[in-house]
C-alpha cells in the first residue's frame, strides 16, 4: 500500500460547522450539516429534517422540555455506566455516507453501524470527537461558494 493510499485511509477530525437549508431548484429544501476540518475543508451531510433540529439543539445548547431521542439515548448510556468514544464518517457510496459510533463499556468497546446524522446528534452531546476518512473528505468536499448558497437553519425554525 503506498503511502497515499494510507492518507486516504486515515481519518481527519472535523467539526460542526452548522446546520443549513439548501434551496435546490424545484425541489423541497433540504437540511444539511456541514463538517469542518482544521484545513478549512467542508464536507456536507444532507440529514432529515428531525435529525436537522436536534443536531442544531446540540450545537446552540437547547433543551426539550422533555427528551427527545437522541437525549434519551445519551440516558441510557450513561445509566449503563457507557460513553461515546468517537464517530467515524468512514465511507461515500453511491450518495449515502456511512458511519461507525464507537461506544465504551467498562472494558469493552463497540462499534455500531449508524446513520451519520444520528452519529452527529449523539456525538454532540457526548462531546465526543468527530472523524471522516479522509477519502471522504476528498470525495464530497464543497467550495465556499456553494457554502454562500446555504441558508441557516434558524431562518426556518423561527
Amino acid at each position: 500500500m503506498s503511502a497515499e493510499d494510507v492518507a486516504m485511509e486515515s481519518p481527519v477530525p472535523v467539526r460542526v460547522k452548522g446546520v443549513y437549508i439548501a434551496d435546490s431548484q424545484g425541489n423541497a429544501p433540504a437540511p444539511v450539516v456541514l463538517l469542518e476540518d482544521e484545513r478549512a475543508r467542508i464536507v456536507p451531510i444532507f440529514v432529515g429534517l428531525s435529525e436537522a433540529i436536534s443536531i442544531h439543539h446540540a450545537l446552540s445548547g437547547e433543551l426539550s422540555p422533555r427528551p427527545m431521542t437522541h437525549d434519551l439515548f445519551i440516558s441510557v448510556l450513561e445509566s449503563l455506566s457507557a460513553s461515546i468514544t468517537n464517530v467515524l464518517i468512514d465511507d461515500l457510496d453511491g450518495g449515502i455516507y456511512y458511519a461507525r459510533l464507537t461506544i465504551k463499556s467498562d472494558s469493552k468497546q463497540s462499534e455500531i453501524d449508524a446513520r451519520p446524522s444520528d452519529c452527529l446528534a449523539l456525538a454532540l452531546r457526548a462531546k465526543a470527537p468527530i472523524e471522516v476518512q479522509e477519502k471522504v473528505v476528498a470525495e464530497a468536499g464543497i467550495g465556499k461558494s456553494d457554502v454562500e448558497k446555504l441558508t441557516s437553519i434558524e431562518n426556518y425554525l423561527q
